[in-house]
């Protein structure tokens, strides 16, 4: 959850001095600051936080994106530029469509074919939750998640349910509102954009549309523009007019064309105090009612029609019941049994649940209901009342409830004085309980007519309950995340022979420890927020995994356990660390100027601190070298790069033994990566993470002089770097958008281009390669972990080489239906072609004749057009490139 204590309040208003406004008031980011600083204030302000750290509790993404928003915000202006990512992602579609017509060299590495590996356990925030309209089962369920795109499984009830992801590459994957056409299941739209401020929101990119059933969408263009439809927080259709509206933070606005035009209805000059609309809802006598204000105050309003200048406040009537000061967001649920029966939640202005209201006569009046009790409060949101709020009435029944602010709470009858409240669920207790449920409520569904079969969108994915309102005892839920892949990964480590092996740190969801092949499932190493893990080269029986800051979890038994060896917090909230598997030694972020050293870290618990030369900064990368015994490169905030030679010889009780450090580059920003040529120590990258800089130097003397290699590349964040083992002409960069790569870094022009195929349009933190096979990991903040052998080209897997020659030629490329394949040989007996999507899966396979070299394959009219990876095998050797399909 976001925090325990009723406290939260100080840090937004702390937050709010911070804070810069950007087009219109649409885009609120922070103002650069000392992250450390302020962050350890705001421990020291937060009650509960100790326990916190020592009981390893999970989600603090506003302290993860403190410390993300200085190491990207641009210097010059002291913010973040989200907008630019938008010209860096238009850019990035035009480099992947200008691909099909450019000669591409054999191997490339813009090749780069991506293979999804999970976890397909491990949910994350669920923003919008609807029960396809279609399914009288209630099997089909759509969700929206904040940074992961949007989900569909058909089997939500069953077993072992599957999602698959629709589209890895919309233009934006925070997908907040999803709403049927009442009148037409076929059409559909979903929303983008966090609204509610939450420190690690995403912003949207408009409104989609499918009139399909949800098999293809395609961007309104009405919405892709300007600020308007930055922050969509609830779309509904008008089940008689059709017309559609959108809850954003620029107004109600109202399209009565399928989304071709837009107009607002309700707003700041158009009836309302606040352009910030949280919520609207259709009653079920169609009337429309509106909760307006998201770290405002406003009210509630209702219409009969929609249009501008019909809507009556219904806080301002004396005799209405409600308050007119003293809250902020207003949610709301209409009763689908009851047209005059609804429901409203106030935030209040200190971030507590305010109150929750009934109405019985469409909004005229309203009665208070006392409040759930969690523990010795009537404040069952604790304070999160801005950020996890829903309600959810039950189909069949107007007085049986659901409300979720921490946890579910749910009532039998809300028309009762007082109101029996029951807590449902609990985000505490063993996950194997039946009635444990993830932390940080969003969204209601039910499924069933009588309400017993509802799902629950929260921070950890989706659950579901087919008692919800069983009055014999307390409900049951059961996770439904299989394969639901929107996993928020900072870091990972790859086991030296193992394929299968990785560790990984996840935002909310602990360390995870993978050992399945394809997208598996994982279980938990260590708890709390994971961050930085290792897995020792030589002695793989030794593993680590961290928690925040500077506190480590050491397992000696290949990782069966992992108990906690290392507490201490200093250094970041997600703490730079790299690990020397030759001499044992961890490093990390310490306090401003210093460098957490921790020898002999697979038998011992002491650390010490190394001193930087005054000036240094904080630590924001550490590199071990693979090749120098005992070297270090340091990158700092202050946008230097230091070698530390002799790093060990630190002796505590003479304080003239010291190691030698060397600045090897001063520049400007946050040092994001130090990539060291397997091949020439001399040959380094440095990547900076700030928008606004020169991101990616180069250096071939261990020194100065430095190149700029940036060349083409978009102004991102740039968050890792990596040589090609076998020719250092050859990088990946780890981007805000995915994967890059260039094939030449000693041209005049540096060309880098997308080398994300497979891959969603996600953010990567890091890239790790195994020595042994060459293959290399990404650590994905969105989309969980992507594999990929690029490196591996003409080289042993296993009993078949990896031979992209084998494959001359594509032909058409895009194709329409036929697409032609030219072979460097003929092929032998069971050579087989396929067509495989970005989710991984065959959709097309055919046996090719022996002895023959050009193939004509026929793709049949049911596969959809999109983006796929051709593959021909044979007994010795596959081959594989990437062709687009149109239809």
């Amino acid at each position: 959850m976001k925090s325990s204590t009723p406290r939260t309040r100080q840090w937004w208003a702390m937050l709010a001095l911070g804070l810069t406004t950007v087009s219109g008031g649409s885009l609120y980011l922070w103002q650069h600051s000392d992250a450390k600083a302020t962050a350890q204030s705001l421990e020291q302000r937060l009650e509960g936080v100790e326990e916190e750290e020592e009981e390893e509790k999970k989600d603090r993404p506003d302290l993860a994106v403190e410390q993300d928003v200085e190491r990207t915000l641009d210097p010059a202006l002291g913010r973040v530029p989200l907008e630019r990512l938008l010209v860096a992602q238009e850019y990035a579609q035009q480099r992947i469509a200008q691909r099909a017509s450019r000669r591409v060299p054999v191997g490339s590495l813009t090749q780069t074919t991506w293979v999804e590996r999970g976890p397909s356990n491990v949910g994350g925030r669920i923003r919008a939750l609807v029960v396809d309209p279609a399914d009288a089962t209630g099997n089909t369920v759509w969700a929206g998640t904040a940074g992961g795109g949007l989900w569909k499984t058909t089997n939500g009830a069953t077993a072992t349910p599957t999602w698959q992801s629709i589209d890895n590459f919309f233009a934006n994957l925070a997908v907040t509102a999803i709403a049927f056409h009442p009148a037409n299941a076929n059409i559909m739209y979903f929303g983008t954009g966090e609204g509610y401020y939450n420190a690690d929101a995403v912003r949207g990119l408009g409104i989609w549309k499918s009139t399909d059933h949800g098999v293809t969408w395609t961007q309104l263009p009405s919405t892709s523009r300007g600020t308007t439809f930055q922050y969509v927080l609830k779309l509904v259709v008008h089940p008689v007019t059709g017309d559609v509206y959108a809850a954003t933070r620029a107004g109600l606005m109202r399209s009565t064309d399928g989304g071709v035009n837009w107009t607002k209805v309700l707003g700041a000059a158009t009836g309302a105090v606040t352009d910030r609309v949280a919520d609207i809802e259709i009653s079920a006598d169609n009337k429309l009612f509106v909760g307006m204000g998201i770290q405002t105050g406003d009210a509630i309003y209702r219409s009969t029609s929609g249009d501008a200048g019909s809507w009556v406040n219904l806080n301002t009537p004396s005799t209405s019941g409600l308050p007119t000061t003293g809250y902020e967001r207003i949610e709301l649920a209409c009763a689908p049994s009851n047209a005059n029966r609804v429901y409203a939640m106030f935030q209040s202005t200190t971030d507590a649940l305010l109150n929750i209201y009934r109405t019985d006569d469409g909004g005229a009046t309203w009665v208070t209901l006392n409040k759930p009790r969690w523990e010795n409060s009537d404040d069952f949101t604790r304070g999160q009342a801005w950020y996890d709020l829903s309600i959810g009435v039950a189909p069949d029944d107007a007085n049986k409830i659901y409300i979720g602010g921490v946890d579910l709470f749910r009532t039998q009858d809300a028309s009762a004085t007082p109101v029996v409240w029951q807590q449902a669920s609990y985000w505490s207790i063993n996950k194997t309980n039946p009635t444990y449920v993830h932390a940080d409520h969003h969204a209601v569904a039910f499924a069933s007519n009588d309400g017993n079969m509802a799902y629950f969108g929260c921070d950890g994915g989706v659950f579901l309950s087919t008692n919800a309102f069983d009055v014999k005892g307390a409900p049951a839920f059961k996770e439904r995340n299989n394969g639901l892949n929107v996993t928020q990964f900072y870091a990972a480590a790859i086991h030296p022979t193992l394929p299968n092996y990785f560790l990984a740190g996840a935002q909310d969801n602990g360390s995870q420890k993978f050992t399945l092949a394809g997208v598996g499932t994982t279980t938990e190493a260590s708890g709390g927020d994971g961050a930085f893990c290792f897995i020792d080269e030589d002695q793989p029986q030794y593993q680590f995994t961290s928690y925040v800051y500077s506190n480590y979890f050491r397992s000696i038994n290949n990782g069966t356990t992992f108990p906690r060896i290392i507490s201490n917090n200093n250094g970041s909230f997600i703490n730079p660390t790299d690990y020397d598997s030759k001499s044992n030694t961890m490093y990390a972020a310490s306090t401003a100027g210093t460098l957490f050293v921790w020898p002999n870290a697979t038998t011992a618990a002491t650390t010490r601190n190394l001193t930087l030369p005054s000036g240094s900064g904080t630590v924001t990368h550490v590199t071990v070298s693979k090749t120098v015994d005992n070297r270090v490169y340091v990158g700092t905030n202050t946008g230097k790069v230091l070698r530390i030679d002799n790093a060990l010889a630190i002796d505590p009780a003479d304080p003239t033994v010291v190691p030698t450090i060397t600045e090897i580059r001063t520049g400007t920003g946050s040092v994001s990566c130090v990539a060291v040529d397997p091949a020439n120590e001399a040959h380094l990258l440095v990547t900076y993470s700030n928008y606004g800089v020169t991101s990616v130097w180069e250096t071939t003397t261990g020194t100065a002089p430095w190149r700029n290699v940036e060349g083409n590349l978009p102004d991102m964040p740039i968050r890792w770097a990596m040589f090609d083992p076998a020719n250092n002409k050859r990088a990946l960069l780890a981007t805000e958008l995915g994967v890059w790569a260039t094939d030449d870094l000693t041209t005049t022009d540096i060309v880098w281009d997308p080398a994300s195929t497979g891959m969603a349009n996600v953010r990567v933190d890091m890239l790790r390669m195994r020595k042994s096979d060459k293959q290399i990991v990404a650590a994905t903040h969105g989309r969980g972990l992507y594999t990929t052998d690029v490196f591996l080209v003409l080289g042993n897997k296993g009993a078949v080489a990896v031979n992209n020659k084998f494959i001359g030629s594509v032909y058409p490329n895009p194709f329409v239906q036929t697409l032609n394949v030219d072979l460097s040989q003929a092929a032998s007996a069971g050579t087989t072609a396929t067509l495989t999507d970005m989710q991984g899966r065959v959709v097309f396979k055919t046996d090719v004749k022996t002895a023959e070299r050009q193939l004509r394959l026929n793709v049949p009219g049911s596969v959809s057009a999109g983006m796929y990876t051709l593959t021909v095998r044979d007994a010795k050797q596959t081959a594989t490139r990437q062709v687009m399909l149109r239809r």
